[in-house]
């Protein structure tokens, strides 16, 4: 299989070449390579590699810059799926998006599965949805993976695992908001999962996160404060509303997968915990204890 990889720059795109790496024959562009929102570019792009497939990563991810400048927003995560589903369709290749649980309100006392609405609380969430609206308009013949929570990159890494051990380093008491929920996913394990997925299931909608019970962001602190050495008691938790954001967060972003269990595909994601503990002490060596 060859795959063209729009977004290989990115923490998931990164994550997702090295697992595919040997197993697929890649094309990895990241943003200054191929812009998604260039229908030019990227019909050239298309065109001359001739694909099996199409995997879209690129896209918005900085939810906060999404809610205050919603145009930065809608151009990655809606148009550019749009503009690469198009194309796509044109020449005959099948596209993998990659979206987010971000698409819910998060006001669900249990896991999201594929058969519930979206109703986004934030320009990100309502982005990513218009994205998948895109992508199901555009291209038949299309999968779309919702995840979130997700971790990986090393020590680049600038997002929740590596930004709470580098306060660790400083010393004192952190605070860690408990009263929102999700499923922690590592990149290598979706991009796997995603590997498996293309070649068992048929096209449709599904939500891949890594194995094991929700956590809260607090829960998750502490697993990684444990897992570099530090002391979990460390962290003390606290609720949302003490930490104002220009962008609302879900409550519950946790998710499991109905479609997989319905189709009996078993894409073998490991625990989070499991994945969470090797890929602090591997790949985080200078923040740890």
């Amino acid at each position: 299989m060859k795959a063209v990889i729009f977004g290989a720059g990115g923490m998931l795109g990164a994550g997702l070449c090295d697992e595919w790496k040997g197993r697929v024959g890649l094309i990895p562009l990241d943003h200054g390579q191929c812009d998604v929102c260039d229908r030019t570019r990227v019909r050239e792009v298309l065109g001359s590699e001739k694909p099996d497939i199409a995997v879209l990563l690129a896209g918005a991810t900085n939810v906060d810059r999404c809610e205050t400048d919603p145009l930065y927003a809608f151009r990655a995560n809606s148009l550019g799926p749009s503009v690469v589903s198009q194309v796509s369709r044109s020449l005959g290749v099948p596209v993998l998006f990659v979206s987010t649980i971000a698409v819910f309100d998060g006001d669900k006392t249990s896991p999201y599965t594929e058969f519930d609405d979206p109703s986004p609380c934030s320009v990100y969430g309502r982005s990513k949805l218009q994205g998948e609206n895109a992508v199901r308009s555009f291209s038949p013949d299309h999968w779309i993976v919702r995840t979130g929570w997700l971790f990986g990159g090393g020590e680049k890494d600038s997002k929740f695992v590596p930004s709470l051990l580098r306060k660790a380093r400083e010393g004192g008491v952190i605070r860690v908001v408990r009263d929102c929920v999700g499923s922690p996913t590592y990149t290598r394990d979706l991009a796997a999962a995603v590997l498996k997925l293309i070649d068992t299931s048929p096209f449709g909608l599904y939500h891949i996160v890594g194995g094991g019970p929700a956590a809260s962001r607090f829960e998750l602190a502490r697993e990684v404060l444990e897992a570099a050495g530090y002391d979990p008691e460390d962290a003390v938790p606290c609720q949302s509303s003490e930490y104002p954001l220009p962008a609302p967060r879900p409550r519950m972003e946790a998710a499991e997968s109905l479609v997989l269990r319905l189709l009996d595909v078993d894409l073998g994601m490991p625990l989070w915990r499991d994945s969470l503990k090797s890929y602090v002490r591997t790949c985080l060596h200078s923040l740890l204890r």
